[in-house]
């Protein structure tokens, strides 16, 4: 009889660690980025780098503070909703070859603002890093749901199929951005889904609720 090794549960500390490394990465990126440009930027678009900046510190601070509620058992506070439109350009900073279409009434659309973020930086990112050719996000509403779309053209893979069922994080980097999509979309009441285009292509979707904060 072969025997396997029992499969040893996640440190909760660790996962968060490796959580708040993850998220943390792509807004401190750009904001190195930002700074750097805020240098050499003429003065009618240094107000508007300043505001981008100012973005990325707001959301990495709330980055932290979710992890500090999380560490130590609290819930956290809802946050007062903003519109899609609101959210998007600080979200696309962080991957500036994302090409966006959004319907009026989803510009509209109230969101939670952090989360919101960290999902769509999440799924550019991982379409950018991973995915050949142009990504697209796009955002509608139907059915009286949001609906987000973040489109490239790779194709499901198995990797992808055991991120999304998977019920604990994963061991390493490798799919952790995606399984905090999940809980976060999760936690707003919505849904994710991968979706193979045709004849080829990759559509990751999101779909959510109204947000009252």
């Amino acid at each position: 009889m072969r025997l396997t090794p029992r499969r040893r549960a996640a440190d909760p500390g660790l996962v968060l660690a490796r959580s708040i490394c993850h998220e943390l990465r792509p807004p401190m990126a750009t904001l190195a980025a930002l700074l750097r440009a805020l240098e050499e930027a003429p003065e009618p678009r240094r107000s508007e780098i300043t505001k981008l900046a100012a973005e990325h510190v707001a959301y990495a601070g709330a980055v932290l503070s979710q992890a500090a509620e999380t560490a130590y058992g609290f819930r956290a506070d809802a946050m007062p909703a903003e519109t899609l439109r609101r959210v998007l350009p600080s979200t696309l900073a962080t991957t500036p070859d994302v090409s966006t279409s959004a319907s009026r009434a989803a510009l509209r659309w109230p969101v939670h603002p952090a989360h919101t973020r960290q999902i769509l930086t999440n799924l550019a990112g991982n379409a950018v890093r991973h995915a050949p050719g142009p990504v697209r996000l796009s955002a509608a509403v139907r059915a009286r749901r949001l609906r987000l779309a973040v489109v490239d053209q790779g194709g499901p893979t198995p990797a992808l199929h055991t991120a999304l069922r998977r019920r604990t994080p994963p061991p390493d980097d490798r799919g952790l951005g995606l399984w905090v999509v999940r809980q976060l979309v999760g936690s707003l009441g919505g849904t994710l889904r991968a979706r193979q285009l045709t004849p080829t292509g990759l559509a990751m979707e999101v779909v959510l609720p109204r947000y009252t904060g």
